[in-house]
């Protein structure tokens, strides 16, 4: 390139004493940088299986591997395992709807993007296998799609779980039986309560031994040897004590608590199908199983508050149910198992 007659200070150029130099630009191409699989797999078992924030994994990858990793790659590393795991996610939940019985359950969950969210969770009673989904509302429509409603393999079982309205519709796949945990904790607190106006404490009291009474007895006769004659002559025993009771009216002075008054109603529009069904069909007669699987992930909320948008929180459900199964299942070879399923 020549040099200018003039230069922009207003100064001229001496051609013979000048000194000219070439300058090249050269664009040099960087290679793209990608973390192994071993890396994803280990950071979705610390997000997942452990539960951790995006910080805590990113911490710990620092410090023991010396790895700088971002909340943007951690997020695009639980997306990219989402993709990969999709059709054994989609094979997880297919197997438990399979299954004679599940359980069921909701939580809080927030979506940041939604302005809320709930986590619901599908679980094998006869398995470790557990199906997570992390959904924007706790709409009856989510349970649908839980059970496989309108689906060429719907849910034909039996459904353990609360009496939330979705669960008990009729026309949801499966038999209900209505989790006893929660209608024994309901009086529980009702007897416990010390706001509980003296007056209505002796017939509260009353009413909770002979509720308690019931459920003793339920348990015990589950833990006996299957006989279907003998279990149908139990159901309809207990079914007789739960209606009496529930008729049972309080004390014209007193009155009773208006959490009790629900709960009459709650067992008589339950019936002897819903409440005995467990005796019957020799299951569990409470949705512990699902309260415990629902544990992790409301850990987790405490430390990672939810997640930002929906696709991730499609991604985390989808690693989180098979980590979450596949530690269960292969506790021994547990990384060359979810290596199997994809990387």
């Amino acid at each position: 390139m020549p040099l200018p007659e003039t230069c922009s200070c207003g100064g001229t150029f001496d051609a013979e004493s000048a000194t000219t130099h070439d300058r090249y630009v050269e664009d040099v191409p960087l290679p793209e940088v990608s973390l192994g699989p071993n890396v994803r797999l280990l950071v979705c078992h610390l997000i997942a299986g452990l539960g951790m924030s995006y910080s805590q994994a990113a911490s710990l990858l620092l410090s023991l591997y010396g790895l700088v990793v971002t909340d943007g790659e951690i997020a695009n590393m639980l997306r990219k395992q989402h993709i990969a795991w999709t059709p054994a996610y989609n094979q997880l939940r297919t197997d438990i709807r399979a299954a004679p019985v599940v359980h069921a359950d909701e939580t809080p969950w927030p979506i940041q993007q939604e302005g809320g969210g709930y986590a619901w969770v599908l679980a094998d009673a006869n398995t470790t296998k557990v199906c997570y989904a992390l959904e924007q509302s706790r709409g009856a429509p989510h349970a649908q799609k839980l059970f496989g409603q309108n689906t060429d393999q719907p849910f034909a079982g039996i459904r353990i779980s609360d009496d939330y309205s979705p669960y008990r519709n009729p026309q949801l796949p499966g038999t209900q039986q209505l989790c006893w945990a929660h209608l024994y904790r309901s009086i529980r607190d009702t007897r416990y309560n010390v706001n509980l106006p003296k007056e209505q404490l002796q017939y509260v009291t009353q009413w909770y031994a002979g509720f308690a009474g019931i459920y003793q007895d339920l348990r015990q006769y589950l833990s006996e040897p299957y006989d279907e004659s003998t279990r149908n002559t139990q159901a309809d025993e207990l079914w007789s004590r739960i209606w009496q009771l529930a008729n049972e009216p309080a004390p014209a002075i007193t009155g009773e608590p208006k959490k009790l008054t629900r709960l009459k109603a709650q067992l008589l529009r339950a019936g002897r199908d819903r409440l005995f069904t467990c005796l019957v069909a020799d299951t569990p007669c409470d949705n512990n199983r699902a309260e415990r699987d629902l544990r992790q992930l409301v850990l987790k909320r405490k430390r990672s508050f939810g997640s930002k948008t929906q696709q991730g929180a499609k991604a985390l459900a989808t690693v989180l149910s098979l980590c979450t199964t596949t530690w269960r299942t292969t506790p021994q070879g547990y990384f060359e198992a979810l290596a199997q399923l994809g990387v």
